[in-house]
């Protein structure tokens, strides 16, 4: 290999290990992906605030007020170890449930309401996991 080829050769491996850091984010999580948590305040209108506390083992994401008709949102990179719960506390009412844990989902979606929390079954039907 001469120089010329070489030296394109290197400016090649620069360029495409350039290119790998800006994307980083589709690299991070593989070969596994990110997962998608979604708590969402279908609680009615004018109730008390809706306030939520998400964490893992590992991470703490703190404090949330979620107003109604919004939702609470994050994302990580899962592993065979890997388990998210929240506290939810509305009205006098405290509950803390699981939102995540191995395989579970990859957009884990679950809304508040009054009577208790749900979970998105099948993309479109949601179902009681959780009685306050």
């Amino acid at each position: 290999m001469g120089n010329k080829q070489l030296l394109q050769s290197f400016i090649l491996l620069i360029v495409l290990v350039q290119s790998m850091a800006a994307s980083e984010k589709i690299w991070d999580c593989w070969p596994v992906g990110h997962v998608y948590v979604y708590v969402v305040n279908e609680l009615p209108e004018k109730s008390p605030p809706l306030y939520v506390r998400c964490q893992s083992k590992n991470n703490d994401l703190g404090y949330q007020t979620v107003a109604t008709n919004q939702d609470y949102k994050f994302n990580f990179c899962p592993n065979h170890r890997t388990l998210f719960f929240c506290h939810a506390w509305w009205n006098g009412k405290s509950l803390a449930f699981d939102v995540y844990r191995w395989k579970w989902c990859h957009m884990c979606d679950w809304r508040v309401r009054s009577d208790g929390i749900y979970q998105v079954q099948d993309y479109t039907n949601f179902v009681k996991i959780y009685d306050w």
